[in-house]
């Protein structure tokens, strides 16, 4: 879907991003991570250019963005900042509505698309088409800014920094619910972030950053059991690792032959999730079931725990 090829910005002689190449795949979701002034933020505006870079170039579907005229790319691509930029004065429907409008879109469709995305994050249409942003609270606003950002069907959605706003709470439901549609309507979307842990929870693939360059990019677990140097391990962090490594792993992968008592784990439930219910049980192992809920074996911590240790 996305090509970042050797992509640079420099502001006199500042370098921003500097030499930075990956690929993004159609229907995934990429976290950028990093400290702050590494270079995220920019990164993200070049892909639908709000920044011009100063060499390489970005590929959508295989078409150099600079052959695209500015505003045909940028309706093709959504994008949600933090705070979510809703205009103060229009309503929720008139903030959905805007780029669709843009495109001329008829008004019944227009409506019948405001409607729908309502409806698909939970809005009652009735209710909230004629309220205004500060009528709403904070993950109300944020789903009204990720509703305007796909009202046109873009293939592609940039996120910057979308929860930073949002208190811890709202944040996490904020994030389910930004996975749930993103599964449902297969949006591609690349998000920045500083927070490693809304990065891990996020993201297929995991972009670090550091100083304008690109460090490593793979896979949660990639980082976790073989982080590329020693800012990317400290990133991610010692003492957290096993445990991040636990919640990226199913119980699938580590049942046991044998019986357990107690109320069964599921193939899917995370090793984290195992792990804990074992804690708060005082058991040794618990029985596993299928997704038909037949017994297929056991989970003990001993198992468990081997999972959670990365390889040398």
């Amino acid at each position: 879907m996305i090509e970042i090829d050797r992509l640079s910005k420099r502001y006199g002689p500042t370098v921003v991003v500097d030499d930075v190449s990956f690929t993004v795949e159609e229907g995934t979701l990429t976290v950028v991570v990093g400290t702050s002034g590494a270079g995220k933020s920019t990164l993200l505006r070049m892909i639908n250019r709000l920044v011009e870079p100063s060499a390489g170039r970005v590929l959508i579907d295989g078409e150099d963005t600079r052959a695209i005229p500015e505003d045909e790319l940028r309706h093709r691509i959504g994008y949600v900042i933090q705070g979510h930029g809703l205009f103060p004065h229009r309503t929720v429907a008139d903030n959905i509505a805007t780029v669709p409008r843009l495109l001329k879109w008829d008004r019944r469709k227009v409506a019948q698309r405001v409607d729908e995305l309502l409806d698909l994050f939970q809005l009652d249409p009735a209710e909230f088409s004629g309220k205004f942003p500060h009528e709403l609270s904070g993950g109300q606003q944020q789903r009204v800014g990720v509703a305007r950002a796909l009202a046109a069907r873009p293939g592609l959605l940039l996120m910057d920094e979308p929860f930073g706003a949002l208190d811890a709470v709202i944040r996490s439901k904020a994030q389910d619910d930004l996975l749930a549609i993103q599964r449902r309507l297969g949006t591609t979307i690349v998000l920045v972030t500083h927070d490693l842990s809304e990065a891990f929870h996020l993201g297929d693939r995991i972009a670090v950053m550091d100083q304008a360059r690109l460090l490593q990019h793979a896979t949660p677990a990639e980082l976790l059991t073989h982080p590329a140097d020693d800012f990317v391990e400290r990133l991610v962090g010692t003492a957290e690792r096993p445990f991040r490594l636990l919640s990226l792993t199913r119980v699938r992968e580590a049942v046991e032959p044998g019986e357990a008592e107690g109320e069964p784990v599921t193939m899917s439930d995370s090793l984290h999730e195992a792990l804990s219910r074992l804690l708060w049980t005082g058991r040794k192992a618990l029985p596993v079931a299928d997704a038909s809920g037949a017994i297929v074996g056991k989970v003990s911590v001993g198992g468990i725990l081997q999972h959670g240790r990365p390889p040398p």
